[in-house]
Formats: C-alpha cells, sequence, structure tokens
C-alpha cells in the first residue's frame, strides 16, 4: 500500500552524532521564502527545515 502524506513532500535530514537520519512529512510551505516546514513532536509546532543543524542546505 502507498503511503501519502498531506502535501506530497518529504524532507530528508542526513543525522548528526546524536541523532540517525531521516524523513519527515512536509506540512506546509513558508509562501513568503518558499521553506518547507515540518512538525516538531517535541515543540508541538511546525519549525522550517531549515532550524535544524542536519537539513542539508
Amino acid at each position: 500500500m502507498p503511503y501519502f502524506n498531506g502535501t506530497g513532500w518529504l524532507a530528508i535530514f542526513t543525522g548528526t552524532e546524536t541523532m540517525i537520519g531521516r524523513t519527515v512529512d512536509v506540512d506546509a510551505w513558508d509562501e513568503a521564502t518558499g521553506v518547507a516546514h515540518v512538525v516538531d513532536p517535541k515543540r508541538g509546532t511546525r519549525r522550517p527545515v531549515t532550524d535544524y543543524p542536519d537539513f542539508p542546505t
């Protein structure tokens, strides 16, 4: 069975010394900058992917 999320996009994180690489569903896009936002379950809010140290730029 195929897996789909709301936007159809995934953010791919490379990982750090303390975190493994992972993929996270893109929840929204910032209309002004075009940056993807993902849900941060620890903070209970959306965050831009560029806030994460292991997101490649």
